[in-house]
């Protein structure tokens, strides 16, 4: 296991700043947010921004194992697709939870489509104690989770946790970046972003998502040059403000607090005015 410490940060942004239910002094940008949009999530959230690294594994993954209790634990893993046509993520994510200590009789594989999407009584006959939504094509994950979301209504009576890989956080936003690779600004069309990596969409698209977060999530932000891409969809008004993750890292959300774990940065973006933004990074070091 490879030691990291963490920055500690408050839901609007202040690294450093010790947490409180109110703010801190001087209130800091997410302590702003959070006084304006009553930010506080009800359940542990876990949002990695992709990445195979196995020495991040028990930073980011095995955090999430962690706030599940040993006794009688679950874990749903879901995984989403156009089509099921393949269940390789599934097997591979579910190896990772193996090599952190988990046996498999404690993890419950779902693939869902577009056409089969997560219901409620589903996740009522599983009785999952946490769920991991992996990574993929973020539209279908949209569509599998998003357009009918009464299966949250089960993560409102148990309070479990929600993690999210690569596709499974970005769709935790309540505005979620589903993808795409330019936009149109002054009526011109802008490429913000390598084509290769734009989900399989033309123009940027956002979404409605799961709702956990009022800002919106990129991931693979480092690795990828996804940060643009919410930089963008901040200055053309889009989404109000958002995290872009690194992979192998990993925001925890508890309560009103935000932590972050991992082995790269995260990054908070801010619109200022017309061509201009703030960018905060995020560490853990």
């Amino acid at each position: 296991m490879v030691g990291i410490n963490m920055h500690r940060v408050c839901v609007s942004g202040g690294l450093g700043n010790k947490i409180s239910r109110a703010h801190c002094n001087p209130p800091c940008l997410l302590c702003i947010l959070r006084h304006k949009e009553r930010v506080k999530t009800m359940h542990k959230l876990f949002l990695i921004g992709g990445g195979w690294n196995e020495s991040s594994f028990p930073l980011t993954q095995g955090r999430f194992i962690e706030a599940i209790p040993s006794s009688g634990r679950k874990i749903l893993v879901i995984a989403a697709s156009p089509t099921k046509t393949d269940s390789t993520r599934l097997r591979e994510h579910c190896d990772v939870f193996v090599s952190l200590g988990l046996f498999p009789d404690e993890l419950v594989p779902l693939h869902l489509t577009p056409e089969e999407p997560l219901t409620l009584k589903q996740l009522e006959e599983i009785q999952p104690t946490g769920i991991f939504v992996c990574g993929g094509l973020t539209p279908a994950y949209q569509e599998a989770l998003c357009k009918n979301r009464d299966w949250l209504e089960y993560l409102k009576r148990t309070n479990i946790p929600y993690a999210g890989f690569s596709a499974g956080s970005a769709i935790a936003a309540s505005d979620a970046i589903v993808g795409g690779w330019q936009l149109t600004i002054d009526g011109r069309l802008v490429p913000i972003l390598d084509e290769e990596l734009a989900e399989d969409l033309d123009a940027v698209d956002v979404r409605p998502g799961l709702g956990f977060v009022p800002f919106s999530i990129d991931v693979h932000a480092s690795q990828w040059g996804t940060i643009s891409r919410l930089m963008h969809a901040i200055d053309q008004g889009m989404v109000k403000n958002g995290w872009a993750i690194d992979e192998d890292t990993m925001l925890e959300i508890n309560g009103d607090a935000i932590t972050v774990h991992g082995l790269g940065q995260t990054y908070f973006i801010e619109g200022k005015s017309p061509g201009r933004i703030s960018l905060e990074i995020h560490r853990a070091e």
